[in-house]
């Protein structure tokens, strides 16, 4: 085959471009510590990395909300020890001022602290996150949920909803609880009759304050038992909490663990072996210096030369 002086010339120039362009594709893998310097580079490798990344965005999501449940829950967790407290110390009250030895000056001084306790409760009740939302007004977040009369009566005006977040793939876990579950249906078991009923949270307490203003010593022994459910209703309240932080807590170290493995896999798919690429750098720079000694030769050739 006959290869003229253009043709010649035309040849190495591109073959000498082809390795120039290697040369500088490696050195700007190297500057960027990047296998793929564009999607085009490898398609397939691009698509799929595109995919990894949208796992590791909804992941990451995952984690930002059960990082803000865990926020929540320890506020709200606060709010409710606090009541477990305040309910304890009102059942304490009421045993003593159901003594006989208690005047009725002295069930009037017991009664100004209840009535404190109970709005202390509805300020509970009213706690606020902070972002500003109300914990336990169910969907309703913009109001307060407790609502206290002039004659000491609270009432609920929030929802019976709970918030539901959502914490990994098909999980959705509820957050706290609505203001109606803490304080307000309780199941009370009456002693005498061994019959079970639903009382008031607020309503019982309200009523245990009345027989203390009014003096009313049987009232204050019949209303024990139910404030001592009171009790016990906001202590389970409490308690169901605590499984909730659990759970909140092995779902972050599944989604921190699933995260350091994508990381780790994203990082084989695309960060570039530094020796590797340094050792290709080498060989397409020599084989570029070659071709270059090559054609400089070739090209001083000539026929006349040689005639003369």
């Amino acid at each position: 085959m006959r290869v003229t002086q253009p043709g010649f010339y035309t040849q190495a120039t591109q073959q000498m471009g082809k390795q120039q362009a290697k040369v500088f594709d490696t050195q700007e893998q190297l500057a960027s510590g990047k296998k793929m310097l564009a999607p085009s580079d490898d398609p397939a490798l691009a698509a799929a990395l595109n995919n990894l990344k949208s796992q590791m965005d909804i992941n990451q999501r995952y984690l930002t909300n059960l990082d803000r449940m865990v926020d929540t829950l320890k506020m709200q967790e606060a709010s409710v020890s606090a009541a477990v407290g305040v309910v304890s110390r009102i059942k304490e009250l009421s045993i003593q001022a159901a003594n006989d030895t208690y005047s009725a000056a002295d069930r009037k001084t017991i009664a100004i602290e209840v009535k404190e306790l109970i709005s202390s409760l509805a300020d509970l009740g009213n706690m606020r996150g902070t972002d500003g939302a109300y914990f336990f007004s169910g969907y309703s977040q913009d109001q307060a949920p407790f609502v206290e009369g002039d004659l000491g009566e609270v009432t609920y005006t929030g929802s019976a909803d709970y918030h539901q977040v959502m914490v990994g793939e098909g999980r959705i876990m509820q957050v706290g609880m609505p203001g109606s579950d803490l304080f307000g249906s309780v199941q009370h078991l009456d002693k005498t009759t061994n019959v079970k009923s639903s009382i008031d949270f607020f309503s019982t307490l309200g009523d245990m304050y009345k027989a203390l203003v009014n003096n009313d010593a049987d009232a204050i022994r019949e209303n024990i038992d139910k404030v001592s459910s009171v009790h016990e209703h906001i202590t389970i309240q409490e308690s169901k909490i605590g499984p909730r932080m659990q759970r909140i807590e092995t779902l972050t170290n599944a989604g921190e663990d699933r995260d350091f493995t994508y990381k780790a896999l994203r990082s084989s798919m695309e960060d570039l072996d530094y020796v590797e690429a340094a050792s290709s750098l080498k060989q397409h720079s020599l084989a570029l210096q070659a071709g270059q000694q090559t054609f400089a030769q070739l090209s001083g050739l000539s026929l006349f030369k040689y005639i003369s």
